[in-house]
């Protein structure tokens, strides 16, 4: 099995810093039809995402469940269905093991559940996100939304190839570049 790991803010929703509200929540445009395209060539959607603002103070763990709850419902209006939500509540002077860019997450995740991190990407825009990606050994992908454009002039200290894309819907031209393989 494959999956599609996901970055949440400044990926699935709208970039907004320790957002804590379901009514924050804002889909980016033309996200749903290339998720779906995701969807229907048979990849598990997973998103993993830091939330310090849980261990911060900033809202409670309830805050960010009704978060994605409003997530959920908005892409379920285009029939685009997450597999999970996998978050680390913990701020980096937690040393917490399941922070990204820690792999751990995405590896207990896959044990879990039978995926082959080699058939699989993480869409992301932060270097977390990257790094990530590379320690779990599934295929990073860059997106220039949230913090994408920042990310992008770090890019060059990766020794392998990242794909980079303006948007969400442009990330389907993968799925054609795999299927041609």
């Amino acid at each position: 099995m494959k999956a599609l790991f996901l970055d949440r803010d400044g990926v699935v929703i709208d970039y907004i810093p320790y957002l804590s509200k379901p009514e924050q929540v804002k889909i980016p445009e033309n996200a749903p039809f290339a998720l779906k395209q995701w969807q229907n060539q048979g990849y598990r959607l997973v998103i993993v995402t830091n939330q310090s603002g849980i261990s911060r103070g900033y809202f409670t763990l309830e805050e960010v469940k009704a978060i994605h709850e409003r997530l959920i419902a908005e892409y379920a209006n285009f029939g685009v269905y997450f597999a999970d939500i996998l978050i680390c509540p913990h701020q980096p002077a937690d040393k917490c093991l399941c922070r990204k860019p820690s792999p751990f997450l995405i590896k207990t995740y896959a044990e879990n559940h039978g995926i082959d991190l080699s058939q699989s990407y993480f869409i992301g825009d932060a270097p977390s996100d990257i790094e990530c990606a590379i320690n779990a050994k599934c295929q990073p992908v860059l997106l220039l939304t949230g913090r994408g454009k920042e990310t992008l002039t770090h890019l060059s200290q990766y020794s392998l190839s990242i794909p980079v894309f303006e948007q969400m819907k442009d990330t389907i031209l993968l799925l054609k570049t795999f299927a041609e393989k």
